[in-house]
């Protein structure tokens, strides 16, 4: 918060009624002030200016000025003192809705910095968070919506609204992927990594190479069942998915680096790597699967899988996955890449990965080895 000229500046040896105000504040926040009736800026009081200074990260002079005043004002009010909503002309500020946000954020949903001011970001991520929640999505953080966030575990199974919902879709129809919509992507650099360097011959290479793997996904899932959507290059809705109530988006790129050197595959799905609980835990299953098959039914060097916060993966809800099979700019991958069979090795092992995200655990067999074929015969 920006400090104003309303605030006075007190000092050690001071006097002032203000003072009794914010001996009051500071003593609910836990300090010990001393008399809390007495208007004099004792010793004791400096210590105390001296040690919540340095809490909130301000520079510890004792100085009571418009900085420290104005943290004072932002930590009047905890999270559940008051009713939270969005005013476009005098916006609610304070610890409480810091509290808030970061309590969202942990649930992926709010993505902005922490600011301390109820504005726009946080009152969409609040309704977000209600319809999550099975509520009424009206922006008020009340102690409704405050009881239901207070009761979503924080472990990365059930840890956030995202997991709830991504595990209502997993286990909602059983097994097969019959009737359930997959929405495949593939030549998307132009749009989600634009930055990416190709030579003119590579992108023509990486873009052929990327739609044929999905082709050959888009076959594979239809067999087993599966409503397929094919999305190719600039064509793609970042928001098909979620219109269609889609259980799984699945893009399809070809790297490229300036550096030659670089190889081998990876996977990548919505997530930070400094937080566990903000993540697509669908998303995340998905993308360790897909890299572990690819792995072990191809010669591709295994460069694991990565959480990533890119806007095509938190933009959308539905669980997403980048798959990246390969350099295009690497020699050894580019010819691996140019053999139809390692394309349709690629595009098997992203089929195997979607259909063992719906087996139960005492049925899902070990990696490498699941055949679409035996379970297509038993559909």
């Amino acid at each position: 918060m920006t400090p104003t000229s309303r605030f006075p500046s007190l000092s050690e040896g001071d006097r002032s009624d203000i003072l009794l105000a914010t001996k009051a504040q500071l003593s609910r926040l836990g300090y010990a002030v001393g008399d809390e009736r007495s208007p004099e800026f004792d010793h004791q009081f400096d210590s105390v200016v001296r040690r919540f200074q340095q809490d909130r990260g301000l520079l510890c002079d004792g100085l009571l000025g418009p900085e420290t005043f104005s943290q004072i004002e932002l930590a009047r009010h905890r999270l559940g003192d008051r009713v939270l909503r969005f005013d476009p002309v005098r916006p609610l500020v304070g610890d409480d809705v810091a509290e808030l946000q970061k309590a969202l954020s942990r649930l992926g949903i709010y993505t902005h910095r922490v600011d301390y001011v109820f504005a726009e970001a946080t009152d969409a991520a609040v309704r977000e968070a209600q319809t999550g929640l099975g509520l009424r999505p009206d922006g008020i953080a009340g102690p409704t919506t405050l009881a239901g966030l207070r009761a979503v575990h924080r472990d990365q199974s059930v840890g956030n609204v995202f997991a709830l919902q991504e595990r209502a879709r997993v286990t909602a129809s059983g097994p097969s992927l019959a009737g359930r919509v997959i929405v495949i992507e593939a030549d998307t650099s132009s749009t989600d990594f634009f930055r990416t360097h190709y030579t003119p011959e590579n992108r023509e290479l990486a873009s052929a190479y990327a739609t044929d793997i999905a082709r050959r996904l888009e076959g594979r899932l239809s067999a087993l069942g599966a409503a397929t959507v094919f999305l190719s290059g600039e064509h793609g809705r970042g928001s098909l998915g979620d219109e269609l109530g889609a259980s799984a988006i699945i893009t399809i790129n070809i790297d490229s680096q300036r550096n030659r050197n670089a190889q081998g595959a990876a996977t990548y799905y919505f997530g930070r790597a400094d937080d566990g609980s903000v993540a697509s835990p669908v998303g995340r299953a998905l993308a360790d699967l897909a890299q572990k098959e690819m792995c072990a039914r191809t010669e591709f060097l295994d460069c694991r899988t990565h959480p990533r916060t890119w806007e095509s993966l938190r933009a959308v809800r539905s669980p997403k996955i980048h798959v990246m099979p390969g350099y295009i700019s690497n020699e050894s991958d580019r010819a691996a890449l140019e053999n139809a069979d390692v394309r349709d090795a690629v595009a098997e092992s992203i089929a195997v990965s979607v259909q063992r995200l719906y087996l139960r655990d005492e049925v899902d067999p070990p990696t490498g080895t699941l055949d679409l074929a035996a379970v297509r015969a038993q559909l």
